[in-house]
């Protein structure tokens, strides 16, 4: 009997443990005991790095993005269990019938089919890709990283996301001005990443060092210098279960200020 009581304990406090608000959204799947959902300290202070390089926000291969994205490439960057964790986060952060903007965008948002939005905006490298997203309303080929000035006006939207490629933005900086400025007042901008990615593409500041929570003061630190946002946030919403044997789903997130 007191093995049993014990039992569902450990059950009570494995489900206390797996709650977090990131910038003010609820997320029931995130682990807030988790060392990266901490990566940004008890106690924030910015600024976490002073400036990036240009060094450092090279890739390896500084070719033109479209080169290597002249093909559409319809795979997931993603293990499932990490994408259904993905879809999990959009379906507690965006806004019902809101207007959304996923940059950097693909043939997949990773957004739940049954939130409706009414408008989604999406934006990438690849026409094809783009033309085969089915949460999309427009669309519109850009490669950020040559021109990183979103076609849109100001305060059009009511959240931003990129999923599984803030690690390739060689102008990060200026991107995240854009982004605050599309944004509504008090709108969310969502960053997610996991451990894959093309290595030769991601700039040099992602690759050293290689990890998650590395990862997060760096999107963390794009807010900060970008300007204008509040509520700075890391949530660890990787599948339970071994780390080491699938990807995990990191979110930075972050609040246009009022």
């Amino acid at each position: 009997m007191l093995k049993g009581v014990h039992f569902v304990v450990l059950i009570a406090e494995m489900r206390i443990m797996n709650a977090l608000v990131l910038s003010g959204v609820d997320i029931p799947h995130a682990k807030e005991a988790s060392p990266i959902s901490r990566a940004l300290g008890e106690s924030t202070s910015y600024p976490l790095k002073d400036f990036y390089t240009e060094e450092e926000l090279r890739p390896m291969d500084p070719s033109n993005d479209f080169l290597f994205y002249v093909l559409p490439k319809f795979v997931h960057h993603a293990a499932e269990e990490s994408r259904s964790a993905l879809t999990e986060y959009y379906a507690a952060a965006l806004p019902d019938n809101g207007a959304v903007l996923d940059i950097c965008s693909s043939w997949t948002s990773h957004y739940p089919k049954e939130t409706k939005l009414s408008r989604c905006a999406i934006l990438g490298l690849n026409a094809f890709e783009l033309l085969a997203n089915p949460s999309k309303t427009e669309w519109t080929v850009r490669n950020l990283n040559t021109n990183p000035k979103l076609p849109y006006g100001d305060a059009e939207f009511d959240c931003v996301t990129n999923s599984l490629s803030v690690d390739y933005l060689t102008k990060p900086i200026e991107i995240f001005k854009e982004i605050r400025r599309v944004l509504k007042p008090g709108g969310l901008a969502c960053m997610a990443f996991t451990n894959r990615c093309f290595p030769s593409k991601v700039v040099n500041t992602w690759l050293n060092p290689y990890t998650d929570d590395h990862h997060a003061r760096v999107v963390a630190n794009y807010f900060y210098h970008a300007g204008g946002f509040t509520d700075i946030s890391v949530a660890d919403c990787s599948p339970t279960g071994w780390t080491g044997m699938q990807n995990p789903m990191i979110i930075v997130a972050a609040r246009r200020s009022s």
